[in-house]
């Protein structure tokens, strides 16, 4: 599952704007695996995979047929998402609130990806990515916090270039 998950993060990363339904099928995944392990009981590899899997895959459909709804939940998916990491990070928030900070970062999230919706969708996609991928890392603190930096960043402008690329060659 690590791997997995390391994967969804760098493509998240890296290919988030360009790749819109998986951005948000990858968002759903990894809420999917978050709130099955922390939020509800579940510790079976099978239920969790299953949850994950259903909810990546309605997000994909969201994504590709109803494309402003999912340009909505997925800024949701994602500002929640990365608002619990930062959560979990850098607090001992408690589990049993674990929902408030995301609806108060899906909320940001869905209104930043729905006004500027290119910009905010690569700075989302690689801070999701960056902490899907930092997620499944165990080193010290504040060697997780660089790495987070540093992938966000690198996604950032990864994936700036390759607008300004495509915006040249029209």
């Amino acid at each position: 599952m690590i791997w997995i998950n390391m994967l969804i993060g760098l493509v998240l990363v890296f290919a988030g704007r360009k790749l819109f339904w998986l951005f948000v099928a990858c968002v759903g995944f990894a809420s999917g695996v978050h709130f099955a392990q922390n939020i509800w009981p579940i510790h079976s590899p099978v239920p969790v995979l299953i949850l994950a899997i259903v909810l990546g895959a309605f997000g994909a459909v969201i994504a590709i047929f109803f494309q402003k709804a999912a340009i909505v939940v997925a800024g949701f998916a994602a500002g929640g998402y990365i608002a619990m990491m930062l959560i979990d990070q850098f607090t001992g928030f408690a589990v049993q609130m674990a929902w408030l900070p995301y609806i108060i970062g899906g909320v940001i999230g869905a209104v930043i990806l729905y006004a500027v919706f290119d910009w905010a969708l690569i700075l989302l996609s690689a801070l999701t990515g960056a902490a899907i991928c930092v997620q499944m890392l165990t080193f010290k603190a504040w060697i997780e916090i660089a790495l987070f930096i540093l992938l966000s960043v690198a996604g950032v402008l990864f994936q700036a270039n390759a607008i300004s690329d495509q915006r040249g060659e029209r």
